[in-house]
């Protein structure tokens, strides 16, 4: 349920804040929800666990590249 959903993601992102207390670390709440989106539609984690690695893969490879 989107409740749920909107719940995980903000415990989520509150985790992510009392690790290292950035006001940054709380934007992991958006990409929280689409995990959990695609998780909801496949039915599966596979879909988010995949499309985030290829996300670190790609901020890996800017990072080394460009930055």
């Amino acid at each position: 349920s989107w409740p749920a959903l909107l719940w995980t993601s903000a415990i989520f992102a509150v985790g992510h804040i009392l690790t290292i207390p950035h006001p940054a670390r709380l934007a992991v709440f958006f990409p929280s929800l689409l995990f959990g989106w695609m998780r909801s539609a496949t039915g599966s984690v596979l879909s988010a666990v995949l499309f985030h690695t290829a996300c670190n893969l790609f901020a890996q490879i800017a990072f080394k590249f460009y930055l």
